[in-house]
């Protein structure tokens, strides 16, 4: 018999001759003894009684006899022997354990007793069950494993032992559900329990989902706000809970705000409502205290940690040391000619709409502040600039090409001192063109270029798209200059800098470089570590090593400066002060840490809660948040912390506040169905205890730059002149936009409106009755921001944020959620925002006002801009937004002047959009693009084809009889 075995049967041989005693159908093992089936009635012998096991081994078959403490015993027959040896051990062997069990229950009968009265008391309800108490008692248990696969019945024990064990035993088979159980019975009797402090503690009694958040006293609890739901009620209410249910003393509580205001703000309410002096505190002033208590000494705070402008200002003089100093001018100058923006050809874009809103979101302008039109020639400009060669961009070639159909060529660049001409194909190897690029025309254009260079017998040097993606561009561009003469006299540092300075190029990467220095020193991050991460999500480049070789070179300076003035920033302070905490140097008294405004959490932040709360086994970590309004990542916030919480901090509950005390339904409707666009986002329900009969997020749609449509807005908002003003909050993206609108004026005008102007990050944890959003237009300084995240960025971050405007779409969620009545959003008409556009689609939650008198244009070349009417020197013109790299432009409709002839393919006509003309002119019949108007000629009036002098189309007809000819 295997050991895996537990049933035996005599042979069929020995049943069917029966010379044996085979009386019985079969012998089974149990834990608790062996188990033999006779035909008339089972018997079972336990371990305790058997006293002999005598096996017996014949010639054909064998057989055994167990003997119990009555002398009785059975026979089991028709075995074969090596069944019978190996029965005689199991018994033997079961009658050993069997006795180790009892002496188990013997010597822990003590812990048996107290884990059945732990049972009993947690079903009682009175206290939660937290995740590390159920571990302790799995592991407890675990001791007794042996004891509980046998049934207790059999066992001679006492009756009320036999029930512990299976009590027990039932707790070890499901402990999660023992858990929910209990936990489940726990809260309907915590909420009658404390149903008066919940009434009271706050002015308004607190809502459901809010006294179940306090309630919850798991290991580590994660609860999800939403706007106006009460998160700092929550935090307050959770710390009088605890000393009032007596689970912690006073100094056993940490409380922990994000800023000094908060902080203070926290202390105030908790001294107000539960009468304690509760001190909550900053990350930072925490992490001082830390390192005082563990080094015997406060470290200096450096001054540029203090004042964001300083930090700035210092990052930026940090770059231009490195830029004027020899031994690290190269790497620098590399990064600025090569690597200043994220690279993509061509080629990875199907549409020449989506190409041209990379090159707008990449600013690509030269250091010669010329804006151009790839990447690949913003290279080679810089290259040129820096290596002191004098040139000009799409300078008039020297003879003159200009035709009916085709204007002056203008090659890529010129080299006035050699009169060399550089023109760079965008081609593959094979010649093929980009997917929005028709190549037979492409390359009958490149044809054309080389003919005119030879007829004219000027100097053409030729550099393609391929040799960027080989990697030899420069070489191969390298030689040939050289081959023609050029000399290459590298400029001087300071010329350097004033060329970075010029185009706008030092500002930009030290915003990059302060935001990859909060994340690198908040994370703790090492360059081997961030190589490594880095190749492991395939974001290791080039440009990646350019700028790790550059922020290198920078943070050896930032490090050096501190060193120097014996400071610290604040990354340091919270490192230093986790290292003391991980080390055992600084011993935590803290046993429950409560965190307001989880979701601004940084990597380092989490690694110092994580260290106190590893410091004791019953911890509690309480930490409240709202993901959706994460909108510091600029800061070193990283939103996968509170996403992911549980995998860094353990075992969770998660908890929602479902219900806002701020804005109406209609408001709600609108930012909860927008702000979970992203699939990412955690998902909440959210209820509101306003209603609105009407929508009231207004799109207020504007032509042109209209001085007084803050005014017009302004009107709209309820003046009472019996109450307090309403406050209302404008609001915009960019600070700039305060700029030139008429505050005194309106200060004038509402007496009885309480007017005040922030940015978005500014009026995070604001609120007001009215909420005006300005600037809700598309573009690099419209709202989303165009300014993206450089993706440099993801290899400090836990996670990518892989959808697009994430932070934008956060940030406009918390612009919206400001109001408490109404929100309203001023659009630019012909060129709006893209989360305008999108919530338009809402319907009956959105009203548009002003609409304009023309709508709005898609560009018919590039696809993805607007058709917008400017001003020429001679007369107005409409032109693609996408303008100076999308250069279609049309003129206005004849007639009125201000709108656009849109043609009509069915019916073969062309419409003015101007809703007070709607002019129409005929298509022509034979270019199809052109439009039949009315010209004048020497035999009178004629209608002629617009194309006439663009595509050479001489379609005419004769004004009066309509006689088609050709002229």
């Amino acid at each position: 018999m295997e050991d895996h075995m537990t049933t035996v049967e005599p042979t069929w041989f020995a049943r069917l001759f029966g010379q044996v005693r085979v009386d019985y159908r079969k012998a089974e093992i149990r834990p608790e003894g062996i188990a033999v089936d006779f035909p008339n009635e089972p018997v079972t012998l336990y371990y305790d009684s058997i006293t002999d096991v005598i096996p017996t081994y014949k010639l054909l078959w064998s057989e055994i006899r167990i003997n119990d403490v009555t002398g009785k015993g059975i026979i089991l027959s028709g075995l074969p022997r090596r069944i019978v040896q190996d029965l005689h051990d199991r018994i033997l062997q079961g009658r050993e354990k069997f006795q180790k069990i009892l002496e188990l229950i013997r010597n822990y009968s003590t812990e048996i007793e107290s884990l059945s009265l732990w049972i009993d008391d947690k079903l009682r309800g009175e206290y939660w069950v937290a995740h590390h108490e159920l571990e302790t008692v799995i592991s407890q248990i675990n001791v007794l494993g042996p004891v509980l696969i046998m049934e207790t019945e059999h066992l001679p024990i006492l009756h009320t032992t036999k029930q512990a064990i299976k009590k027990i035993r039932t707790l070890s088979q499901e402990p999660e559900k023992f858990q929910h159980i209990c936990n489940e019975r726990f809260i309907p009797d915590e909420l009658d329990r404390f149903q008066d402090y919940f009434d009271t503690v706050e002015t308004n009694p607190l809502t459901e989902s809010q006294r179940k958040a306090i309630i919850t006293h798991e290991d580590n609890t994660r609860v999800i706000a939403g706007a106006g739901s009460g998160k700092t009620s929550v935090i307050v209410a959770k710390a009088g809970y605890l000393l009032k249910k007596g689970l912690c003393k006073p100094n056993e509580i940490l409380l922990l705000a994000f800023n000094r205001s908060a902080a203070t703000d926290m202390s105030a309410r908790i001294q107000q409502l539960i009468g304690l002096d509760l001190q909550a505190t900053t990350f930072h002033a925490l992490g001082l205290g830390i390192i005082a208590e563990s080094e015997n000494k406060k470290p200096s705070l450096a001054k540029s940690a203090q004042d964001d402008k300083l930090l700035k200002r210092q990052v930026q003089a940090i770059l231009t040391e490195l830029v004027k100093d020899p031994k690290t001018a190269n790497p620098v100058r590399n990064y600025f000619q090569s690597f200043f923006a994220p690279y993509h050809s061509k080629f990875e874009f199907e549409k020449l709409g989506d190409y041209y809103a990379y090159l707008k979101k990449n600013d690509l302008v030269t250091l010669e502040g010329e804006t151009v039109k790839s990447y690949e020639e913003a290279e080679i400009a810089n290259f040129l600039c820096l290596n002191g060669i004098t040139y000009e961009y799409e300078r008039h070639y020297q003879v003159n090409t200009a035709t009916i159909t085709h204007r002056q060529y203008e090659p890529d660049f010129y080299l006035s001192d050699y009169g060399i001409y550089i023109e760079h194909f965008g081609i593959r190897r094979d010649g093929s063109t980009p997917p929005f690029i028709n190549r037979s025309e492409y390359t009958a254009g490149m044809e054309w270029k080389r003919q005119v260079h030879r007829q004219n017998n000027t100097k053409l040097i030729e550099t393609y798209s391929y040799q960027k993606s080989e990697g030899n561009l420069f070489t191969e561009l390298k030689k040939k200059l050289r081959e023609n003469g050029v000399v290459f006299q590298p400029v001087m540092p300071e010329k350097a800098l004033e060329k970075l300075n010029a185009a706008n190029r030092i500002d930009p990467f030290s915003q990059l470089a302060t935001t990859f220095l909060n994340h690198f020193k908040g994370g703790c991050h090492t360059f081997d570590g961030i190589r490594e991460h880095a190749r492991g999500r395939d974001l290791l480049d080039d440009r990646l090593e350019a700028f790790l070789t550059v922020f290198n070179l920078f943070l050896e300076r930032y490090e050096a400066a501190l060193q120097e003035t014996s400071t610290v920033d604040f990354n340091d302070m919270i490192n230093r002060a986790s290292e003391h905490v991980e080390a055992q140097r600084y011993i935590s008294p803290y046993t429950c840490i409560l965190v307001d405004e989880f979701q601004d959490i940084s990597t380092g932040r989490a690694r110092l809660i994580k260290g106190l709360s590893d410091q004791v086994s019953s911890h509690r970590l309480f930490c409240v948040g709202d993901d959706w309004q994460a909108i510091y990542r600029f800061a070193g916030s990283d939103i996968a912390l509170m996403r992911n919480f549980d995998k860094h901090f353990g075992f969770t509950e998660t908890v929602a506040l479902d219900h806002t005390f701020r804005f109406n339904d209609r408001i709600e409707a609108v930012a909860t169905k927008f702000v979970l666009a992203n699939p990412a986002q955690i998902k909440k329900i959210i209820l509101t205890k306003q209603k609105a009969s009407t929508p009231q997020v207004i799109i207020h749609r504007q032509e042109g730059k209209k001085q007084n449509i803050l005014i017009e807005v302004l009107n709209e908002i309820p003046q009472q002149a019996s109450s307090k003003p309403s406050k209302v909050l404008v609001l915009s993206r960019y600070n700039y936009l305060r700029d030139g609108l008429a505050w005194s004026e309106i200060s004038s005008l509402f007496p009885k409106l309480e007017i005040a102007f922030q940015t978005i990050h500014g009026a995070k944890g604001l609120e007001a009755d009215y909420v005006v959003i300005l600037g809700m237009k598309s573009g690099k300084h419209g709202f989303p921001s165009e300014i993206t995240d450089d993706p440099i960025l993801e290899v400090v971050l836990s996670e990518p944020e892989g959808f697009n405007h994430a932070e934008e779409r956060r940030l406009f969620y918390v612009a919206l959620t400001r109001a408490r009545h109404a929100v309203h959003l001023i659009a630019d008409y012909a060129n709006p925002s893209a989360f305008l556009t999108e919530i338009m689609a809402y319907g009956e939650n959105i009203e548009a006002r002003g609409a304009a008198a023309t709508e709005p244009v898609n560009c018919p070349t590039c696809k993805t801009g607007t058709l917008v009417q400017r001003t020429g020197p001679h007369s107005p013109f409409y032109s693609c937004t996408n303008y100076p790299l999308c250069g279609y432009k049309i003129e206005p409709c004849r007639h009125c002047g201000t709108g656009l002839l849109v043609k009509n393919e069915s019916k073969g006509i062309y419409t003015c959009n101007n809703t007070n003309c709607v002019h129409t002119e005929r298509a022509c019949p034979k270019c199809v693009t052109g439009r039949l108007v009315e010209k004048g000629g020497k035999y009178g009036p004629f209608l002629g084809c617009t194309n006439f002098s663009k595509a050479s189309c001489k379609y005419t007809e004769n004004l009066h009889s309509l006689t088609a000819k050709e002229g």
